[in-house]
């Protein structure tokens, strides 16, 4: 099952909306933030998987924060109770700090086999037309730029701390494109 960027950020949305209670009082405090979003028990990741109907591997997946997928995606020789995929629908990308060095998130995720990537980042000071322009130049310049563009299967979610909001867009060729 293809998830698109559109019903990737309306999970999103209502996960986020639901724990807001909980990841507001946290969102500077970095790993107990992160542990909400992914990691912990009842997670935004977990929520968003049930609501678009996948099953989570919430901890690090080679190095990916996260993955969504279906059982048709698991390695069917595989021992009982592990999680070995063949193909995963989501690959997710938390970043809190995204001037820690965002190329590397979105370089890793080009470099994943999924049906959808996705970067959530928290911009303290906005997005700079800089930051723009590198995210954009890392996918224009790989060779699955088209695809990516035409599929939509680039999405960036920024969360922003004053006001609770939330901002999701999606690679095309010629700029980002807001959802």
């Amino acid at each position: 099952m293809i998830i698109t960027a559109k019903q990737f950020y309306k999970a999103w949305f209502e996960a986020v909306t639901e724990m807001k209670s909980s990841l507001a009082p946290s969102w500077r405090n970095a790993p107990v933030f992160t542990k909400l979003i992914k990691s912990s028990g009842d997670c935004v990741i977990r929520r968003v998987a049930d609501k678009v109907s996948l099953k989570c591997y919430p901890t690090d997946y080679y190095s990916l924060d996260a993955v969504l997928y279906e059982d048709s995606d698991l390695v069917p020789s595989a021992p009982a109770g592990s999680t070995w995929l063949r193909s995963m629908s989501v690959a997710f990308e938390h970043e809190n700090f995204i001037k820690s060095g965002v190329y590397k998130e979105v370089s890793h995720l080009l470099l994943t086999s999924a049906d959808l990537r996705v970067l959530v980042a928290y911009p303290e000071d906005g997005i700079t037309d800089d930051v723009w322009i590198e995210m954009h130049k890392l996918i224009r310049g790989s060779r699955y730029e088209q695809r990516i563009s035409e599929e939509e299967s680039f999405l960036l979610i920024f969360g922003g701390e004053v006001g609770y909001e939330w901002e999701a867009y999606v690679y095309k060729t010629a700029d980002w494109a807001r959802l």
